[in-house]
């Protein structure tokens, strides 16, 4: 009949049990710890001069957006790591304000405010429409552009066949004389017709 009372022999093995996984568990312990140390943004080769320039602006934001991302990084570790990424006036410029970064996102926008403020629509309008495409400018870089500005007017201000219509006027003429408006109500359609476009103008130099 068992009294419930552990042998010293039992003892001796629970012993050895304990003593087995004690190591072990630091060994986790420590590659934890590491993994945690790795989530910095120690090793991101991405860097912010202080630009005044929204493309540069946003091609930084969603360059560390994606790290962040990938690398599993909180967001108060970030915040902490992202003088790192900063140089010149940038740097200059955060010493400054970093007390008002209270988030992640608070620093995002302080940074976008500053070196990317918003620009009127009316300004915007006048980089659509001051370049038409260029005979040697692929339909896919052209409307592309193009787009990325569009998106930058106010959310809901046209409609895709208003936007079709700016994008369309602009082509170059071989792409006009060949697909005609009416026949494009997507800007798929309008890419798919144009990469045929392009195909059958380099098949014809061809021959």
């Amino acid at each position: 009949m068992s009294t419930g009372r552990m042998s010293d022999e039992q003892f001796q093995r629970l012993l050895e049990t304990i003593r087995a996984l004690g190591p072990q568990h630091t060994e986790q312990q420590q590659q934890q710890q590491a993994n945690k140390a790795k989530s910095s943004f120690g090793n991101c080769n991405v860097r912010f001069h202080g630009q005044r320039d929204n493309d540069a602006v946003e091609e930084f934001v969603n360059a560390i957006e994606t790290y962040k991302d990938m690398e599993g990084i909180s967001d108060q570790d970030a915040l902490k790591g992202l003088p790192l990424l900063f140089q010149g006036i940038a740097s200059a410029w955060w010493k400054g304000v970093r007390r008002d970064a209270k988030s992640w996102q608070d620093a995002l926008q302080l940074l976008r405010d500053h070196f990317s403020p918003t620009k009127p629509p009316y300004q915007i309008y006048v980089e659509i429409f001051e370049s038409k495409q260029s005979d040697h400018t692929p339909i896919d870089t052209f409307v592309c552009q193009k787009r990325a500005l569009i998106a930058k007017l106010p959310e809901g201000r046209h409609d895709v066949e208003t936007e079709l219509d700016f994008v369309y006027g602009l082509l170059d003429t071989k792409y006009k004389q060949q697909i005609p408006r009416h026949e494009v109500k997507t800007y798929r359609e309008l890419l798919e017709k144009g990469r045929n476009v392009e195909r059958h103008n380099t098949v014809g130099r061809r021959h």
